[in-house]
């Protein structure tokens, strides 16, 4: 009964392409891209969309990303925020941006969260 929903400001050509080639088009429940919505993140409204699409409340979600931006805007959801190291944050380290956790790749976060691949 887990959602998956992926938030980009990458415009939604780009990210149905990409998501494509490695062959994730059909893993998420909801893709939200950067011309989806009228705003972009560090807007909520991306988020805030996924909540009332899935009925959550921001405490039953995560959000998982991996710059600054991505942190402002799940605190701006108030959505918990766990950060990975290696995407483009302006060459500013990861922890600088206060997430609730930093892991170390996407395998952490079943291990952490005790969900079977």
């Amino acid at each position: 009964n887990i959602r998956i929903a992926v938030v980009t400001n990458k415009e939604s050509a780009y990210t149905h392409t990409i998501l494509k080639q490695h062959q994730l088009d059909e893993v998420f429940d909801l893709v939200i891209s950067g011309d989806t919505l009228a705003a972009k993140k560090p807007d909520p409204a991306g988020i805030t969309y996924c909540l009332n699409r899935f009925q959550l409340t921001p405490t039953q979600a995560l959000f998982v990303g991996d710059s600054s931006i991505d942190a402002q805007t799940a605190k701006n959801a108030g959505v918990p925020v766990w950060l990975l190291p290696y995407g483009y944050n302006m060459g500013q380290a990861i922890e600088l941006a206060n997430p609730d956790l930093v892991i170390q790749n996407f395998s952490e976060i079943l291990t952490i969260l005790k969900i079977s691949a």
